[in-house]
């Protein structure tokens, strides 16, 4: 079974939430990720989102693309990140792990072969956000090929149709995009039930907000709808500093922990 499914099933079998902190691979200094990933597993991360830095992160507010062009000058690849990731301590309690990356990126690597390297350092799905439902096949097909999901996002403008297309394809989990734009964090989030209503028409899959979560409160209020919530600029402003930063990453997740997820 794909750890996503599993994680998913064992947070509803106790009545729980999944908290899903994203962390840029390389940030705030290339060999950061294993305590960063420790100290959010410590705080009671369910699922972690890694994103590989690229130039043009579209999706991504001024706060990730800020980490992104820093990774990438602290030297920062798509090799070095699955190398990275490959040597993270794996076992049954670790949280599940979810690359989210650029088409570009994927392309220059190889579908085939990021696939197969991303199965071997135990990623459990891929969220590329600039590439269509339309387009996805050919990675679809060289990550199921290897037990991997492809996450898709929907947001609140799409239709009905557009709903269904995407839905019939997803699998592990549907991010829901809180609001229209970019990542960043909002002191207003806007009211998701229509949409979760709306698109629990079309999938019983498991759905996880994200865009613009910043505060264990705000969380809750999301929890109430949908079964996980993604936490990522809000995180990487706490990051800044190197020696701090998995300090910091445990003191602010924590608090979502102690805040309830039920």
């Amino acid at each position: 079974m794909n750890r996503i499914d599993s994680c998913f099933a064992d947070l509803a079998r106790r009545g729980e939430k999944a908290l899903m902190p994203y962390l840029t691979v390389g940030y705030p200094a290339l060999d950061s990720l294993p305590e960063l990933v420790q100290a959010a597993r410590n705080a009671g991360a369910d699922v972690i989102e890694l994103g590989v830095p690229f130039s043009d992160p579209v999706a991504d507010g001024p706060v990730i693309q800020q980490t992104s062009h820093a990774a990438i000058a602290n030297g920062m690849t798509m090799t070095l990140a699955l190398k990275q990731i490959a040597e993270l301590p794996q076992d049954d309690q670790a949280p599940a792990l979810v690359v989210m990356t650029y088409t570009n990126l994927l392309l220059n690597h190889g579908y085939e072969r990021f696939a197969a390297q991303a199965a071997e350092a135990g990623i459990s799905a891929v969220i590329v956000p600039d590439m269509p439902v339309e387009a996805s096949g050919e990675l679809r097909a060289a990550l199921e090929a290897q037990g991997l999901y492809q996450i898709f996002l929907m947001t609140p403008n799409l239709s009905d149709e557009r709903l269904r297309t995407i839905a019939k394809h997803a699998k592990g989990f549907i991010y829901l995009v809180s609001v229209l734009g970019t990542t960043g964090e909002r002191d207003q989030l806007a009211d998701i039930g229509p949409f979760v209503e709306r698109v629990r028409r079309f999938t019983d899959l498991p759905l996880a907000v994200g865009f613009g979560i910043g505060t264990p409160e705000q969380a809750r209020v999301m929890w109430q709808q949908a079964e996980g919530v993604i936490i990522g600029s809000a995180l990487a402003r706490r990051l800044a500093d190197p020696v701090e930063a998995a300090t910091q990453a445990h003191h602010y997740l924590a608090g979502f922990k102690a805040g309830g997820r039920r």
